[in-house]
């Protein structure tokens, strides 16, 4: 189940001795003071401003481990003081109220009972340090537990690490991030990333790839706002919260950069390059995109990386990759458990060793304005992603040669018809059928049916890689909107596409046909004539661009 958020706090050694003295002690305060009155309203669900903020509050919590076993916890408000607290918290006392997730019979430490304040700080440098925290999930419920030691245990998401370090209390809030909710593209190139460190989305424009790209590096980025979901098993004491990303084949946390290659990009921008530092006529390295993040990732010491590169194919890719190109495989790299042993050093010719003698280099200025210094050898970290896109209609620009090609996971993103008719909610059955009248026809039905047509015929005569992608259609919801979506968007589309074959854009579009409805807008201007008039849909009534598109679709 999904958690909402996560209400914690800290077991200091006073508090531990309150609640863990025995029966010849019980004088004296043995509640649980809650001072950080901001986090536990937001954690309640209450406005901090509201008349109802000094009331208690009272929820009834499962116990994480024994989920069937249920108690009530009253934060009891005292608004004099300015606090709440869970009163009476002592164990030994037999009217005391601790949750059930809070005794020994569920695993609460009892190496001893403190004989005071110092004893019970011992007891908690023993077991690492001691927190209790209440989970509220998506559907209501509230889980109540607590943790032990003094670092996040493998396997726990890392938003959660105040359950083990944090000082008094507080509340988590819990994102929403899921891979569930990606697109199935993006769901797509994450997978990719679990054969291959480098992957390559190929395909005409607006089938989302840019949009995919996007999402991805959101739900990668650590700087995220969504922030990553988590997912609470309560039957599993030991490690009850797992992470909404654990199937995602990227380590995090990750740092994430994003670059667009163009014909004036080269080496000097994406590896290193000899730039003036201001002083006098000496020059200096600086980091390129590529090799900044490779050693932002390296000084992180833990996660990974992920690069963008928009447009990959309109640079010239083995002039800007340069010798970088033999580490895209990862053979080439330091080893995902830091073995160097097969890993070939890289090697920046125009970075001097340091003059100092040390085995390192001479400083290397960064995008963010530090330098740094490599250590020599180094090599290439293991956990650096790339993901390059490119636009299969643009031929302006040469393709990746074979050399690169075969470093990337190639991912096809062309038209999906099928999740455009989902989208409008069409069935396929009926946009698609042969005998449907056009006065049946919805706008939306109409765009998947064009969609249809148009990408059958651009692909008989030009290829797949020409097809018009999906998300031109994706916002139909009048004929108008038909009407715009055609005039501005595929017509000139198809235009580009057959600008060199008039013949072939005659036939698609049916010109001259002698079962043509009356004022058909797609002719040649004379009778002989090769060049075509092609009036605009906009201004026709909602009928007549039914019945033109029912012609154009179905002849």
């Amino acid at each position: 189940m999904k958690v909402e958020r996560i209400w914690w706090r800290e077991i200091g050694a006073e508090d531990f001795y309150s609640m863990e003295k025995s029966s010849r002690g019980l004088r004296g305060r043995s509640s649980l003071e809650i001072r950080q009155i901001a986090d536990l309203m937001t954690f309640m669900g209450r406005d901090r401003f509201s008349a109802e903020l000094w009331e208690d509050l009272r929820i009834d919590a499962r116990v994480v481990g024994d989920p069937t076993t249920s108690a009530p916890i009253v934060f009891k408000a005292h608004r004099r003081h300015g606090i709440y607290e869970i009163a009476a918290q002592n164990r030994q006392d037999d009217r005391h109220e601790r949750h059930p997730a809070w005794l020994p019979q569920n695993g609460w430490p009892d190496l001893r009972i403190p004989q005071s304040v110092e004893d019970a700080k011992s007891v908690l440098a023993e077991i690492g340090g001691l927190h209790v925290y209440v989970a509220r999930t998506l559907d209501g419920h509230h889980y109540a537990g607590f943790t032990t030691g003094a670092s996040l245990p493998v396997g726990w998401p890392s938003s959660l690490q105040p359950l083990f370090t944090g000082s008094e209390s507080g509340v988590i809030a819990v994102g929403s991030g899921s891979l569930t909710e990606l697109t199935p593209l993006a769901r797509k190139i994450l997978e990719a990333f679990r054969d291959r460190k480098s992957v390559l989305v190929y395909g005409p424009p607006a089938t989302g790839k840019t949009h995919a790209v996007a999402q991805v590096r959101q739900v990668l980025d650590a700087a995220w706002s969504g922030g990553e979901s988590i997912d609470l098993d309560p039957r599993r004491p030991q490690q009850p919260f797992t992470s909404g990303f654990e199937s995602s084949p990227i380590t995090t946390p990750v740092i994430t950069d994003w670059v667009t290659f163009h014909q004036d990009y080269g080496y000097e921008d994406f590896i290193v390059g000899l730039r003036p530092t201001g002083e006098g006529i000496r020059l200096a390295p600086f980091a390129g995109r590529l090799l900044d993040l490779a050693i932002r990732l390296e000084r992180q010491g833990r996660g990974s990386a992920l690069l963008v590169i928009d447009e990959i194919n309109r640079g010239n890719v083995p002039k800007i990759l340069g010798d970088f190109m033999t580490y895209m495989d990862t053979s080439y790299r330091r080893g995902a458990d830091g073995d160097d042993r097969q890993a070939i050093p890289v090697n920046l010719p125009k970075v001097q060793r340091s003059p100092t003698g040390d085995p390192v280099t001479e400083p290397i200025w960064m995008l963010s304005g530090d330098s740094y210094m490599l250590p020599q050898p180094w090599y290439f970290p293991h956990e650096l992603h790339i993901l390059a896109t490119m636009n299969s209609v643009d031929r302006a620009v040469a393709p990746l040669d074979s050399a690169i090609g075969r470093r990337f996971e190639r991912i096809d993103a062309y038209a999906d018809i099928d999740l455009l008719a989902q989208h409008l909610g069409v069935s396929l059955d009926v946009a698609l059928a042969p005998d449907i009248e056009p006065e049946q026809w919805t706008p939306q039905a109409a765009a998947v049916a064009l969609l249809a047509y148009l990408n059958d015929e651009i692909t008989e005569r030009l290829g797949q890689d020409y097809e018009l992608g999906h998300l031109y259609f994706w916002k139909i919801t009048s004929w108008e909107d038909v009407q715009r979506v055609w005039d501005h968007d595929v017509m000139p589309q198809i235009r580009d596409r057959f600008g060199a074959r008039p013949d072939q854009l005659a036939d698609l579009l049916r010109v001259n046909s002698r079962n043509a409805p009356v004022n058909y807008p797609f002719r040649t201007r004379t009778v002989t004539g090769r060049a075509l008039a092609i009036e605009p849909l906009m201004g026709k009534t909602h009928e007549d661009t039914a019945v033109t598109l029912d012609f154009l679709v179905r002849g």
